[in-house]
C-alpha cells in the first residue's frame, strides 16, 4: 500500500483497509521500518498526516517487485479450512466430491476427513446433518429456517457484518485479490451467497422506508434487517422454502407491525420480482419488533411487550446496588451508570421476551480481558430475570459488563474538563467532541468554541484545551490534534494528562444559570432564522473540475460578487484548507467552510461532481460548501455543525438524486428543530 500511495497513509487508513486495528499496524511497522532500511528506502514519518516512502516511480516499482519476490506459499488454519468448506456445502445444491475439497485445499483426503468430523458437530446444535456418501459426494439436509439462521450466524460470528457495510459503502477492493488468505476468500464466498447487487437494492428499500416510517433502527438492528432480507431473496431465488411456527405467525400477525411488515415485503416484492411468503413477513416482523421505536410509552397496544420506565429503571438501579454490595464501589456516583444502563436494557429486554438472538461480537473479549467483572454481571442478572421472567444470556451479559466496567472506570480516575476548539464553529468540533467522549471515558467536553471567539471566552472552566488549530492560551495547557483524532492525537492528550498535576487540580464546576423566559425565546427564534436561513439559500449543483484548485475557483464564483469579492473568499476558504482538508473516504465528499465576510447569511451548497477527482488516494465526488458570517449568533453556528455530523455520519450526501437530498435536508433540520424544542 505504501508503495503505490502517492501520498502519506495513516495507521488507521491502513488499518481500515487491512480489517486491522490501528495499534496492531504500529507493531508491525517496526519489522516495516527494518525491511525498508536494509533494503536502502527511505522511510518518513509525518505526525498528523501519516507515513510514506519517499522516491520516484521506478524506486516504488523496485519495492514493489522485492515484495513480489518474497511472497511465501499460505499455510490455512483448520477454521479457515472449514469455514471454507462449510460455505461450499451451504452454497452447492448437489453433494460435492471430497476431491475437490482435496484439490482447492491442497491437503489430504485424511485432514478433509478431519475438517467434516468438526463441522458436523457444530452444525449439529442447528438440527442440520452433514451427510457423506461414497461415490455420491458430501452434502447436507435440514430445515430451511435452520440452515439460514446457520448462515446468519456465521454471518455475525466472522465480523461479515463490517464486510456488509463495506458494500453498502461502495467500498470493496477488488485489486490483488490473488494475494488474499483463504479467509478472505471464504468471506467472499460467504457474502457470493448473497449477490452484492441484491444487498445494495436491499439498503435503498429499507433506507427508503425507515425514512417514510419513521422507524428510526439504530445501526445494529438497519444491518440486521438488511442482511437477512437479503439472505431471504437469494434463499427465496434458490427456491427454497420458508416456514415459521403456525402458532408463533397467528400470534405475530395480531401486531401492528405485521401490516408495517407487510408494506415493506410489498416494496422488495416490487423492486426484486419475488414474491414473499406470509411466513417471511412473520420474521421482518419479528425485526421491527426489536427496534426501539416501538417502544412507545404512549400506545396500550403493545400487551405483554409493554415495559414502564419505572420498571426498567428500577431493575437497572437494583442490578447497580447488587454489584456494589459484592464491589464495595459506590458507582451510582457515577451519573452516567443508571441512565446509560436503563436506555441499553429497555430494548435489551423486549428481544429477550420475544426469545430474539442477543450477538456480542466482543463476548469472547470480554470474559478473557474482564472474567471477574463478567462473572459479577453474570451473578447480577438474576434481577432481570426474576422481574421479567427471561433466561439472560451470555452476550447481553457481555453488554451490561461493558456499561459497569464504563462506570467503575470512571469512578476510579479522575474526570477531566476539555473545551474543543476549531477554526471556525462550523466545522467538526461536534464530531471530535464525540469521538473523544467515546475514546476518553475519563473526559468531559464542557463547550465547543470558536477559534473566533476564543479570546471572550473563560477558559477557567476547563482543565486543558483539545484544539484543531494552534491558538495563544500560556495559562492553560493545550494539545492540538487532527480533526479525524487520529491514533497519535490519541496519545498526545494522554500525555497531556500524565502531565497535569492531580494533587493541585481545583474542582472546576460551571456555574449554570437558569435562563430567563425571554433568553429562551430569543435563542428559539435564533434556531428558527438559522433554519430558515439555510433552507432558503440551500443550493444544489453539477459541476465539471479539472482539479482541487479548479473546484475551489468554481465554487467561490457561486458564492462571490465582483472580483474583489472572489480573491476574499477564495483567501478565506484557502486558509482554512492549509489547517487541514476534511475528506470522507466512506462517501467520497470534501466540506470546504470557513466563516467570511462576503456572505450576510448561512450558506449551504452540494456540488456533485461530473468528473471525479484523486485526492490523497480518495476519489472525491461530491463537494459540500458551508459559509457562515464572521459576526453571528451562536445559535446558527450550531445548527451549521450538526449539519457537518450529519455529512458525516453520511445523513445528506448518500444519495445522488437531487430531490431526496434536499428531503434528506428538511428531515435533519426538522429533527435537529424537534429537539430544541
Amino acid at each position: 500500500m505504501l508503495a503505490e500511495s502517492r501520498g502519506p497513509l495513516t495507521t488507521s487508513y491502513i488499518g481500515n483497509k487491512l480489517n486491522v486495528s490501528s495499534r496492531t499496524v504500529k507493531r508491525q511497522m517496526v519489522e516495516v521500518e527494518d525491511y525498508l532500511k536494509k533494503h536502502g528506502f527511505k522511510f518518513l514519518v509525518k505526525p498528523g498526516y501519516g507515513m510514506e516512502i519517499q522516491g520516484d516511480l521506478s524506486e516504488k516499482n523496485r519495492l514493489k517487485q522485492l515484495i513480489k519476490e518474497e511472497e511465501v506459499e499460505k499455510r490455512y488454519t483448520p477454521e479457515e479450512r472449514q469455514l471454507f468448506i462449510l460455505i461450499e456445502l451451504l452454497k452447492s445444491k448437489e453433494p460435492i466430491k471430497m476431491y475437490k475439497f482435496k484439490s482447492d485445499l491442497n491437503v489430504t483426503e485424511g485432514t478433509i476427513s478431519l475438517d467434516l468430523d468438526k463441522i458436523e458437530a457444530s452444525i449439529s446444535k442447528y438440527k442440520i446433518d452433514l451427510i457423506r456418501k461414497p461415490g455420491l459426494g458430501v452434502y447436507i439436509e435440514g430445515d430451511e429456517s435452520e440452515i439460514r439462521k446457520l448462515i446468519i450466524d456465521m454471518i455475525y460470528e466472522n465480523d461479515f457484518q463490517k464486510q456488509v457495510l463495506e458494500i453498502l459503502g461502495e467500498a470493496i477492493q477488488n485489486k490483488d485479490r490473488n494475494t488474499k488468505s483463504i479467509r478472505l476468500s471464504a468471506q467472499d464466498k460467504l457474502l457470493n451467497m448473497i449477490d452484492k447487487d441484491t444487498i445494495k437494492e436491499i439498503e435503498r428499500i429499507v433506507a427508503e422506508f425507515e425514512n417514510e416510517k419513521r422507524l428510526e433502527l439504530n445501526d445494529s438492528q438497519y444491518v440486521g434487517l438488511v442482511i437477512h432480507l437479503a439472505l431471504v431473496v437469494e434463499r427465496i431465488k434458490n427456491g427454497d422454502n420458508i416456514c415459521m411456527d403456525k402458532s408463533y405467525l397467528k400470534e405475530t400477525k395480531k401486531k401492528e407491525e405485521f401490516n408495517i411488515a407487510k408494506e415493506l415485503a410489498s416494496q422488495v416484492e416490487k423492486s426484486l420480482g419475488i414474491e414473499l411468503p406470509e411466513d417471511e413477513v412473520g420474521y421482518i416482523t419479528i425485526h421491527l419488533l426489536g427496534s426501539r421505536k416501538y417502544f412507545d410509552y404512549e400506545s396500550k397496544d403493545l400487551n405483554d411487550f409493554f415495559i414502564d420506565n419505572y420498571r426498567i429503571i428500577k431493575t437497572a438501579k437494583a442490578l447497580i446496588q447488587y454489584v456494589e454490595s459484592k464491589s464495595n464501589i459506590n458507582l451510582l456516583q457515577d451519573d452516567k451508570i443508571l441512565i446509560n444502563l436503563a436506555i441499553h436494557l429497555e430494548p435489551a429486554i423486549k428481544r429477550m421476551l420475544m426469545g430474539m438472538d442477543i450477538r456480542n461480537p466482543l463476548l469472547d473479549e470480554i470474559i478473557r480481558n474482564y472474567p471477574q467483572l463478567f462473572n459479577l454481571t453474570k451473578k447480577a442478572s438474576f434481577i432481570i430475570e426474576e422481574e421479567f421472567n427471561v433466561k439472560v444470556p451470555d452476550a447481553e451479559v457481555g453488554y451490561i459488563a461493558l456499561h459497569i466496567g464504563g462506570a467503575l472506570e470512571r469512578v476510579n480516575n479522575p474526570i477531566y474538563k476539555v473545551i474543543v476548539i476549531c477554526p471556525s464553529g462550523i466545522g467538526v468540533s461536534r464530531l471530535l467532541s464525540t469521538k473523544i467522549s467515546n475514546e476518553f471515558l475519563n473526559i468531559e467536553v464542557v463547550d465547543r468554541v470558536s477559534a473566533f471567539d476564543l479570546e471572550k471566552f473563560d477558559l477557567s472552566s476547563c482543565d486543558f484545551i483539545i484544539t484543531t488549530v494552534p491558538i495563544n492560551a500560556n495559562d492553560i495547557p493545550w494539545v492540538l490534534v487532527n480533526p479525524l483524532l487520529l491514533e497519535e492525537d490519541i496519545e498526545n492528550i494522554k500525555a497531556t494528562m500524565a502531565r497535569l498535576p492531580l494533587e493541585d487540580m481545583e474542582i472546576k464546576d460551571i456555574e449554570i444559570k437558569e435562563e430567563s423566559l425571554r433568553k429562551r425565546l430569543e435563542k428559539n427564534i435564533n434556531y428558527s432564522k438559522a433554519i430558515i436561513q439555510i433552507l432558503d439559500n440551500y443550493s444544489y449543483h453539477e459541476l465539471a473540475a479539472e482539479g482541487y484548485e479548479d473546484l475551489i475557483d468554481l465554487v467561490v464564483k457561486s458564492y462571490s460578487r465582483g472580483k474583489l469579492g472572489f480573491t476574499r473568499l477564495k483567501k478565506d476558504i484557502v486558509d482554512r484548507e492549509k489547517l487541514g482538508q476534511i475528506i470522507l473516504e466512506e462517501s467520497g465528499t470534501i466540506i470546504l467552510h470557513c466563516r467570511t465576510s462576503e456572505v450576510e447569511k448561512l450558506q449551504l451548497g452540494i456540488f456533485k461532481l461530473l468528473n471525479p477527482l484523486v485526492l490523497k488516494d480518495i476519489e472525491i465526488k461530491t463537494a459540500v460548501i458551508l459559509l457562515a458570517p464572521k459576526k453571528i449568533e451562536a445559535e446558527y453556528l450550531e445548527i451549521m455543525s450538526y449539519l457537518t455530523q450529519s455529512i458525516f455520519k453520511g445523513e445528506l450526501t448518500t444519495s445522488s438524486d437531487k430531490d431526496e437530498m434536499e428531503r434528506n435536508l428538511n428531515r435533519i433540520l426538522e429533527n435537529f428543530y424537534k429537539n430544541i424544542k
